[in-house]
């Protein structure tokens, strides 16, 4: 399964890059040491740009991958989330931020990067 994760520290958040296969264990991977990046660097909202390949993910699997990612997210002031690949179901994307912000986590999806890296940078 290839995956590759990049991590950059900006002024008042963590932005992380994934690439790879488009399955949920690197899907987990990268929400989890994502995660942990932005706490290790002190930062409290996140950007995560996704660039995963191949088909999306059913959505028990989005759920499921949502729901076990929730008690890390509601730590974090905000997630901003920016889809990349061209492949995806849309409607799986929205799916996935209706989930977690149904469970009270403070995220938005973007399609443009400067207007996630507005958002984060606002108080």
């Amino acid at each position: 399964m290839e995956y590759r994760l990049a991590l950059v520290e900006r002024p008042r958040y963590l932005h992380a890059t994934v690439t790879g296969a488009n399955v949920p264990e690197n899907a987990m991977r990268f929400l989890r040491e994502s995660y942990q990046a932005c706490v290790a660097s002190g930062r409290n909202a996140l950007l995560l740009e996704m660039n995963l390949s191949g088909p999306s993910l059913d959505t028990s699997s989005i759920f499921r991958i949502v729901g076990e990612r929730t008690t890390d997210a509601l730590k974090l002031r905000k997630i901003a989330y920016v889809e990349r690949s061209h492949e995806k179901d849309e409607g799986k994307v929205h799916f996935a931020e209706t989930v977690a912000v149904n469970r009270g986590v403070n995220v938005k999806l973007f399609r443009d990067m400067a207007e996630a890296e507005r958002w984060l940078s606002e108080p």
